[in-house]
Parts: C-alpha cells; sequence; structure tokens
C-alpha cells in the first residue's frame, strides 16, 4: 500500500453487503476489506438466520476488519440481493430458483 494512500486515510476500507432471499430477511453478511484503489478486496462471508445480531458472528467480522486496519466501512442500508452465488448454487445466465423474490430484479436473464 502507498504511504500516500495511508496518510490519507482513504484505505483500508472495509464494506458490508447483505444478502437475503427477499428485501426483509437478512441471511448472508459479505465483508470485503479493499487494501488499495488496484487491490482485489479480501472477503469473508457468514450465512445464518441470525446473521445481522449473533454475537460470533460481529465479534468474528470486527476482528476480521482490525487485522487488516480498517478504519472506514461503508455499508448497504438494505438487502441488496439473493444469497445463493451464480455458478456457485446454480448455473450461469439463469435466475436462483430458490428466491423468487429476486426473479427479474438482479439484471439475470435480461437481454
Amino acid at each position: 500500500m502507498s504511504d500516500a494512500n495511508q496518510k490519507s486515510g482513504k484505505y483500508p476500507i472495509g464494506t458490508i453487503v447483505y444478502y437475503g432471499p427477499d428485501d426483509k430477511t437478512v441471511t448472508k453478511l459479505v465483508a470485503s476489506v479493499v487494501l488499495s484503489q488496484d487491490a482485489d478486496p479480501i472477503m469473508q462471508k457468514w450465512i445464518g438466520e441470525e446473521v445481522t445480531t449473533d454475537r460470533e458472528v460481529l465479534s468474528q467480522l470486527g476482528k476480521f476488519f482490525q487485522s487488516h486496519n480498517v478504519q472506514k466501512v461503508v455499508m448497504t442500508d438494505r438487502v441488496a440481493g439473493c444469497p445463493h452465488e451464480e455458478g456457485v448454487d446454480f448455473p450461469v445466465g439463469e435466475e436462483c430458483p430458490y428466491c423468487p423474490y429476486w426473479r427479474g430484479k438482479q439484471g439475470i436473464g435480461e437481454s
């Protein structure tokens, strides 16, 4: 990481994004650390029904950010999308078969 990035306080940056089967239910929390403008994010995921309030998850999240010296965190203010991963949980280019709420809302299958 460059000295300019460290001195400006821009990096490392932490991010938090919520995912769930609909726009009200969070079942997956994805945290990332971006060390510099050109770096690939370092990502960690937690999955569970109480993922946003589970003390162990929140402790692990804090330790994840602390271990990378994160000073600033940005996060979504709502559920961003389906918790399932295209190409992992269902075929690339198809809608998630597990989350009907998100059909047509995530850009999949649009021409």
